[in-house]
């Protein structure tokens, strides 16, 4: 039976630790802030993001890693015979599942990709559980199907305390930003399966 390893990307919310203990390989993210770019995890950190973030003049955008960058992830990691699970944030909100896709299709080894329908911490649900089943020696179908349950058994829900990222993204209007603000309505969103 292969080894299996777990890949995922940045927006995963793991700790040091967790990636450490559990030998998990994180693709970071590029994130570009009022033109200064970052690579997710090396050239800034989640707070550094928080207050750059506060403080930016325009909204963030991120960048999915390029194919090329993932194949080269999995040509390592799989050149010990060992076969990859990558699992990364749901397609509705990045492309990065896609250009994982594309890099298992060139990658030599074997490689699965999923869409965990989630980022953050939810996200980080299904890549401790593969972690923790590939070291027990567990099989692919098995990994596979238990994330599958994982994923039916979870929400995430996300409070926003501040409007002014949804104003500057387009997805808030000025106008109803301003409103919020002055009644103090916090918005509350929520992801499930996608």
């Amino acid at each position: 039976m292969a080894n299996i390893k777990i890949v995922t990307d940045s927006s995963v919310q793991l700790t040091p630790e967790e990636i450490s203990q559990h030998n998990i390989t994180v693709v970071p993210l590029t994130i570009m802030i009022d033109n200064t770019v970052y690579i997710d995890g090396e050239t800034i950190t989640r707070d550094d993001f928080m207050d750059e973030m506060a403080a930016a003049q325009n909204l963030p955008k991120t960048s999915q890693p390029a194919v090329g960058t993932f194949a080269d992830v999995f040509d390592k990691l799989t050149a010990d015979g060992s076969e990859v699970l990558a699992i990364h944030m749901t397609e509705t909100i990045s492309g990065t599942v896609n250009s994982s896709r594309q890099a298992a299709q060139i990658a030599k080894g074997k490689v699965t990709v999923i869409d965990s329908q989630f980022t953050d911490r939810a996200m980080a649900f299904q890549v401790l559980v593969a972690a923790e089943m590939a070291e027990a020696g567990k099989d692919m179908k098995t990994i596979l199907d238990k994330l599958e349950q994982v994923r039916d058994n979870t929400t995430l829900v996300l409070g926003v305390t501040n409007l002014d990222n949804l104003v500057k993204g387009g997805r808030l209007s000025r106008v109803s930003g301003l409103i919020s603000s002055f009644l103090n309505i916090k918005v509350i969103l929520q992801l499930q399966n996608g």
